[in-house]
């Protein structure tokens, strides 16, 4: 991409303060760099940044631009809550359960002390493997929009009980079940993948399927981000059977194939939602998120 003849981004600067050596290769003003900006260009064809220091500290600024819109769309977390109800153990455990209690008294002189049925809520927790698409089509802009889119579903959950899997020719885990990565920390390692080769959805599903068995919550499930075509490895079908609930948030765009989408949800037990443009897809993951995790 050009601008006014020039490439969008400039000479990497080594030596000078972070801020001016980002907005100089970014080609803005200092005044208007801001960590979104950084974000959308941290995967940029031409604009990786090869200094470490330099590139971490991007990838910080972009991280937290990143949450902060999360954020914004999650709105005040309240996970999601169950009703239990068990004998008393404990005063002030709970609320009295009358209804129950009752039921356990009557027809009795005296309530023993087994019969006293208290309630309380307590978090439904729900582990979750999501799957990424980094495959080059991914750079700039659209991986911004898809680490977005894995934070809202970090900070739904709790840190070990959500998995990252990212993939292109192969797949990798950014983050690991049962491992309580920041969230800030799961969206920095995803800007810092090289968005490039092509998509081999086999292998996102092999090691997510492999991710997901690692987990000791019964209630798990998988999330796929894709437009469903297939440019590198095997038929991705026969691993979708792997998982009990594998959902697919299907991409839309003019190459897209809902037909595979579509095999893929129905062998893994679960179901298909159209994303209709790639920057709605954080709402539609909050959506997913609250379907799936109540």
């Amino acid at each position: 991409m050009e601008v006014r003849g020039l490439p969008i981004c400039g000479p990497e600067y080594a030596g000078e303060a972070p801020l001016l050596a980002l907005a100089e290769r970014y080609r803005v003003a200092a005044e208007d760099l801001d960590g979104w900006t950084v974000a959308v260009n941290l995967t940029r064809g031409g604009c990786r940044i090869g200094d470490p220091g330099l590139r971490f500290y991007a990838e910080k600024l972009a991280a937290r631009a990143v949450l902060a819109r999360a954020a914004r769309l999650v709105g005040p977390l309240r996970g999601a809550t169950h009703v239990v109800r068990e004998h008393l153990r404990e005063p002030f455990a709970g609320e009295l359960d009358v209804e129950a209690t009752l039921d356990n008294v009557l027809g009795k002189p005296f309530a023993e002390p087994g019969d006293w049925v208290l309630a309380h809520r307590e978090e439904r927790r729900h582990q979750v493997v999501l799957m990424v698409d980094t495959s080059l089509s991914m750079s700039g802009e659209n991986m911004a929009i898809a680490a977005t889119a894995a934070a809202v579903l970090a900070l739904k959950l709790r840190p070990e009980d959500l998995s990252v899997v990212v993939f292109e020719d192969k797949a990798t885990a950014v983050s690991r079940l049962e491992v309580a990565d920041p969230a800030e920390e799961v969206v920095r390692r995803m800007l810092d993948q090289p968005v490039r080769g092509y998509t081999n959805i086999a292998a996102a599903l092999k090691l997510g399927a492999a991710e997901l068995e690692r987990g000791r919550n019964p209630r798990r499930s998988a999330l796929l981000i894709t437009d469903g075509v297939v440019t590198a490895g095997k038929d991705p079908l026969p691993l979708a059977h792997r998982f009990s609930r594998l959902f697919v948030l299907l991409t839309e765009d003019y190459k897209m194939d809902p037909g595979l989408c579509r095999r893929l949800a129905d062998a893994g037990g679960g179901d298909v939602f159209p994303v209709r443009a790639y920057r709605d897809l954080p709402a539609r993951m909050l959506d997913v998120a609250n379907r799936v995790l109540r």
